[in-house]
């Protein structure tokens, strides 16, 4: 088995447990341990138009809001080591463990990121585009790290898979960041809007180049499945869906910048997505 160098970001929202399950499933299936960040302090709540009309009172109650998330996210962490631990004793390596706290989560992400091989998000956080934009975009952005949108508590091996490919570096990144899933899956589609595909891409698209580099990593293509909908994010979604994909590997933030690539395309769709598969997306 692969090992994968996981990190899960938390803020303490309802749906922490999907991307902290999810690391930790695939830590413990690929001989690992997931980190946890808490990006709760790093939130759009300390803009500086909140830093300058907050008064005593209202900065107190941000720190209290600050330690009970903190716990929050440690008791999960632990409810989740504690799961998979599966009786083996003190000793054992955890399958998931909360990275030491930093004045800020950009202090963590600029520790954690240099080494990881995925970092596995909730949709919330993907979809309000929190930890996308800002100082903890920019440390995304510079590590190139793939992230993984959790849309369930479980990424189970021997599922099927699609993979979105305009023959983009994005989509090569994300292929490459999910071989190790896609090699467990039980079966594969590449999907594609056809017509949106840059002309100048040219063979760099054509799906059979991706079936021959995949088959060369033991990773076999079963079909391609190709849409002409007009939105190519929500259609490259469906197209997954009626496949029965688990799991959509997609390029994404084809700009230079995060928070210029969200406003609109493709990766709009990707991140709004509060149901599906869960997305892998690299940029």
């Amino acid at each position: 088995m692969t090992p994968l160098s996981i990190l899960a970001l938390a803020a303490a929202g309802s749906d922490d447990r999907l991307a902290v399950a999810v690391a930790a499933d695939l830590a413990h299936r690929h001989a690992s341990t997931a980190r946890v960040v808490d990006v709760f302090t790093s939130l759009p709540q300390l803009t500086p138009s909140f830093q300058a009309g907050a008064t005593p009172r209202i900065w107190e109650m941000r720190i209290e809001d600050q330690i009970s998330a903190r716990g929050a996210i440690a008791a999960l962490v632990r409810q989740e080591a504690e799961r998979l631990s599966g009786g083996a004793g003190d000793n054992a390596a955890p399958a998931v463990e909360l990275a030491p706290s930093d004045d800020t989560a950009w202090a963590a992400l600029k520790r954690e990121l240099p080494l990881i091989d995925l970092v596995v998000v909730a949709p919330s956080l993907a979809a309000g585009v929190s930890v996308l934009a800002g100082p903890l975009g920019e440390a995304m952005m510079d590590a190139r790290a793939p992230i993984l949108v959790a849309h369930a508590e479980t990424l189970a091996p021997g599922r099927p898979a699609a993979v979105a490919w305009d023959g983009s570096f994005e989509a090569g990144r994300a292929v490459r960041a999910a071989l190790p899933l896609l090699k467990e899956a039980s079966r594969i589609a590449i999907v594609q809007q056809v017509e949106e595909i840059d002309a100048s891409a040219g063979a760099a698209a054509d799906p059979e180049r991706l079936k021959r580099y995949l088959a060369g990593h033991n990773v076999a293509v079963e079909t391609t499945i190709e849409t002409r909908e007009r939105n190519v994010g929500s259609a490259l979604l469906r197209a997954a869906e009626r496949y029965g994909a688990e799991l959509l590997v997609a390029g994404a933030y084809g700009h230079s910048r995060v928070g210029e690539a969200l406003v609109g395309g493709a990766t709009r769709a990707f991140l709004a997505a509060r149901s599906g598969p869960h997305l892998l997306l690299a940029h």
